[in-house]
């Protein structure tokens, strides 16, 4: 009931029960693949939208509840827990510091302001490839490193964004050219973005 009762000639459709992603293309055959979706307690939510690019080698700007509910356990163990596996910290002034220079204490409790990203490169969790369709949600699909995810048969282990089994061919269909253009934008190991052209819709149901 959610849904018009036409979805378009192009778009994208996450059958999150299912697991799957589709791309729609009038009446070729649907390019379907398998996804990872939000866990339990971080779902995906259901919304549509339109997408609007495929950005190559992006960084990761990692999100507070990540830092806090996640990140700040270990860097009480391990100060510079961040510093050894790359990701850059910055205070509220845009300058970039040592993870164990930090009081997270007081970024815990508000009293202090900090940024952690996550450089682009094989290790990071967006992988080589991202296509964004900005929402207030802040989900948009994703490449990935933990490639064994998608061996399994229930698929819930994100923080809400849509990982793809195989994005450079999603990315290749929305953006009309090859896979191997897709390859030789992402070896040149720079970030950047590349607008899809036309109106695609997406569907996360």
């Amino acid at each position: 009931r959610w849904l018009p009762n036409s979805l378009g000639a192009r778009y994208v459709f996450l059958n999150q029960p299912a697991f799957e992603v589709s791309y729609v293309n009038g009446s070729s055959a649907p390019l379907t693949m398998r996804a990872v979706i939000g866990r339990p307690d971080s779902q995906t939510y259901f919304f549509t939208d339109r997408i609007k690019e495929v950005i190559y080698n992006p960084s990761w700007s990692v999100p507070r509840s990540i830092v806090i509910n996640e990140m700040l356990p270990k860097l009480w163990r391990h100060p510079s827990y961040l510093d050894r596996l790359g990701y850059e910290v910055s205070n509220s002034r845009g300058r970039q510091v040592a993870s164990n220079a930090v009081d997270w204490a007081a970024v815990a409790t508000n009293a202090a302001a900090i940024d952690v990203r996550q450089p682009p490169g094989p290790k990071n969790a967006l992988g080589r490839l991202k296509i964004d369709f900005p929402n207030k949600h802040a989900i948009y699909m994703h490449d990935t490193p933990q490639k064994h995810l998608f061996a399994r048969e229930q698929r819930a282990f994100s923080h809400g964004c849509v990982r793809l089994q195989h994005p450079r061919e999603m990315a290749a269909a929305l953006l009309g050219i090859s896979v191997a253009d897709i390859d030789r934008k992402i070896a040149r190991g720079e970030t950047q973005t590349e607008r899809v052209r036309g109106d695609i819709p997406i569907y996360l149901v």
